[in-house]
């Protein structure tokens, strides 16, 4: 007898434990994404989310977790460097470059993303 959450096997808790880490994946680069229309908020949500949890094993998941949890901190650094330097009116210049410079690094990660390549290099600030 087979009772819910019973699996017959181990493939299907790879695919199911897969599914979920690409899912994450998908919700960190709308977070990214999201960042500059929100102020910066989803950045803080998504480095949140993001903080503690432990990379995925495989290969493409796990650079792309690299990837996004080095483009959120690098964010909430920026933004708050960037309000700290509005005192001396270079804070605006270091928000403006902030706000794109996450656009296009979420928008590449997801490009690589959907097309099912993983990140290169994650660890580098540009792409």
């Amino acid at each position: 007898m087979v009772q819910s959450g019973d699996y017959s096997s181990n493939s299907a808790a790879a695919s199911s434990d897969q599914a979920g880490d690409l899912t994450s994946l998908y919700v960190g680069y709308a977070l990214i994404l999201f960042a500059v229309p929100t102020f910066g908020v989803a950045a803080a949500i998504g480095l949140l989310r993001m903080w503690r949890k432990t990379p995925p094993s495989d290969p493409l998941a796990r650079s792309h977790f690299i990837f996004q949890q080095r483009t959120l901190f690098a964010a909430v650094a920026a933004i708050v460097g960037g309000v700290v330097l509005i005192l001396v009116n270079v804070g605006v210049f270091v928000l403006f470059v902030m706000a794109v410079w996450s656009i296009v690094r979420g928008a590449l990660g997801l490009k690589d993303l959907l097309e099912g390549r993983a990140i290169r290099h994650p660890l580098r600030l540009f792409y």
